[in-house]
């Protein structure tokens, strides 16, 4: 049986990206996490994901993203499995490798480091013309535990 392993997150980024290079070749890898929050009833959940980028996407993501930064990505979940060294416990986690992502929000904002202590907006205009979403405040409606099909 085939498989597929696509991930798609919305969320703003954690903490300032970390970039290095592999010491065996010239490829830059970079890592940070992302917030993703889900609104059920009256609750509120927030997801942290730690994502992984390599060559050209872990350099733009080093010059261009910080902490705050909306962020739409889109890349394959992937366990990371190693061995703690003053325990010898095998530890495993999971994580997201970044295979496209796009920055949300104004370069405007950007630039003036807006997503850094301000609330975003997880969805931006930008993001709902990608998407192909339309918001209209008259015509839209919650979706409640009787519309989900499962």
């Amino acid at each position: 049986m085939a498989s597929f392993n696509k991930v798609v997150l919305m969320g703003n980024v954690t903490r300032n990206v970390d970039v290095k290079t592999i010491v065996t070749g010239d490829t830059s890898v970079a890592r940070t996490g992302l917030a993703v929050n889900r609104k059920f009833k009256d609750k509120e959940e927030t997801m942290f994901i730690d994502l992984v980028a390599f060559g050209r996407n872990a350099e733009t993501m080093g010059e261009y993203v910080t902490k705050g930064t909306p962020l739409l990505v889109e890349g394959r979940l992937s366990m990371n499995t190693w061995e703690n060294k003053d325990t010898g416990e095998r530890r495993t986690k999971h994580e997201v490798i970044i295979e496209s992502f796009q920055m949300l929000g104004s370069r405007k904002d950007r630039e003036a480091g807006a997503y850094d202590t301000a609330e975003q907006s997880s969805v931006s205009p930008t993001t709902e013309k990608s998407f192909g979403m339309t918001h209209d405040t008259e015509k839209s409606r919650s979706i409640g535990e009787e519309d989900v099909p499962f």
